[in-house]
């Protein structure tokens, strides 16, 4: 009897020994353009979103969740690199000379005998040496050229309006398809598939899957019986404050969120999140598996003063959006589950930053951070454990090609240290300075009022962008003169 209990006890410890060897499964999901209004994690009375709920009940929510720059590409290239867009001059033009240099994300797990998943939107190189499966990578499926499709119903890079092929063409990937299918419905069923092989094949073997919606990106196009379903729902609501829909600050700025077609792809987004939680737990693997979700910047709801262009969403109470380095354009959604070690239903206050992803994700794998790789990202670990941390990093965002007549938005430059930001316009030069905890929607410029404040933070963010050789800002997107780094006199 002895012995049988020695060996019963040697065998729970070897046990034990191996699950904590056991490096964890990571699902990082990055939503397009989903403002941070736009789930019921911030209790949205229009948007339907359970399975982020069910998600949140799985781990913490980051109440302080930021991107690291609020237009696609940048933000992207943060993701995948841990660094601001702004330390490596980077631009939407540049993305693919600069990406080229880093380690991306994928690289750092693939480096560490994961399997490696792409699927969905990249958006960081024109050509196919510059994709997904030759950065890290072992199959990508959708990862392109494209920042959106001509159509979320197949043929993807079809236009429905017009019948004409989009500017991007076929996704890699995805040429072929049921007529009518679901993008998100495609890219889900895509990132299903290739788990389900990594777990037969070998279930011991851990492995990184970047699941990347093009949704919630225009065109907005829902599926027809829950976007009827939403249009009733958008009756129902209460008018806006004035009764107009548009607000003229920062442009023109959506007062309301009622988009039926919008609200229906963030359903199916939605359904896309409840897919993926189904699995892990059909295959057992939840306790071991990492799941965390964001967006790259927040919601599109601002227009240029003389612009007539639809746009999706209200960032309100929060101020502006899309393409702005207000609050409204970079607040985002930001959850991270893992049973293993985060309280279930937690939250945390500490500022959380697209950045942080790979050096989070690293850690949670028991994996070696490293520092001159993820250069501008902290590992989060320390508030998933604890709950809230205070970060030490300033946040630095630059905003140098700007597209007033598309989103509304001006060159600007901001920097947030603690509860403190600090923005910077260029044209004409500016200053604004917000006290985020007394004042988080940026009402209440108190760059005058405490103008010492405001004087070292401007000087921390020229420091940081001279140093790094931030690009020149522009007055528009559409001025192509030569990239040229920013300047004492700037």
């Amino acid at each position: 009897m002895k012995v049988a209990l020695l060996l019963f006890s040697l065998f729970g410890v070897c046990a034990s020994l191996q699950a904590a060897d056991s490096k964890p499964n990571i699902v990082l999901i990055l939503i397009d353009d989903l403002g941070v209004m736009d789930t019921e994690l911030r209790d949205s009375s229009f948007f339907e979103t359970p399975h982020l709920l069910r998600l949140a009940e799985r781990g913490m929510t980051f109440t302080n969740g930021y991107c690291a720059h609020p237009r696609c590409v940048p933000s992207r290239y943060a993701i995948q690199t841990g660094r601001f867009p702004c330390r490596d001059a980077m631009n939407s033009s540049s993305a693919e000379t600069e990406l080229a240099k880093r380690k991306t994300i994928g690289e750092a797990f693939q480096e560490q005998g994961y399997a490696t998943f792409y699927t969905g939107k990249w958006h960081l190189g024109k050509e196919e040496p510059r994709w997904p499966h030759h950065l890290g990578y072992d199959v990508n499926v959708g990862g392109c050229h494209a920042g959106g499709p001509g159509s979320y119903f197949f043929p993807f890079h079809v236009s429905r309006k017009t019948g004409e092929p989009g500017k991007y063409g076929p996704m890699f990937g995805l040429e072929e398809g049921e007529e009518g299918e679901h993008l998100s419905d495609r890219i889900t069923a895509e990132t299903e598939s290739w788990i389900r092989s990594v777990v037969a094949a070998d279930e011991e073997k851990p492995f990184f899957a970047f699941v990347s919606h093009y949704a919630v990106h225009t065109p907005l196009e829902g599926k027809p019986d829950e976007t009827a379903y939403f249009g009733k729902k958008a009756e129902s609501l209460p008018k806006p404050a004035g009764g107009k829909a548009f607000q003229i600050l920062d442009g023109q700025s959506k007062a309301r969120r009622d988009h039926p077609e919008y609200a229906s792809m963030v359903k199916t987004m939605d359904e896309s999140v409840g897919r993926i939680l189904d699995l892990i737990d059909e295959l057992g693997i939840a306790e071991n598996t990492v799941i965390a979700l964001t967006s790259d910047h927040g919601g599109l709801s601002n227009r240029g003063l003389e612009s007539n262009r639809g746009v999706a969403t209200s960032n309100l109470p929060y101020r502006a959006g899309k393409g702005h380095l207000y609050e409204g354009g970079l607040r985002v959604p930001f959850v991270v589950a893992y049973p293993n070690m985060v309280a279930p239903k937690s939250t945390s206050d500490t500022v959380a930053v697209g950045t942080d992803l790979f050096p989070t994700l690293l850690d949670l794998a028991g994996l070696p951070l490293s520092e001159k790789d993820h250069a501008d990202g902290i590992s989060l670990v320390a508030s998933l454990k604890r709950g809230d941390s205070n970060r030490v990093r300033p946040l630095i965002f630059h905003s140098p090609l700007p597209r007033p007549d598309q989103t509304g938005d001006a060159a600007a430059s901001a920097i947030r240290v603690k509860n403190l930001k600090l923005v910077k316009k260029y044209f004409p030069m500016s200053l604004e300075l917000y006290d985020l905890e007394e004042d988080p929607f940026e009402q209440t410029n108190l760059a005058e009022k405490r103008a010492d404040e405001a004087a070292k933070l401007k000087e921390r963010l020229e420091k940081n962008l001279l140093r790094w050789g931030s690009m020149e800002p522009r007055k528009s997107w559409k001025d192509k003169s030569v990239t040229a780094p920013l300047t004492e006199s700037d």
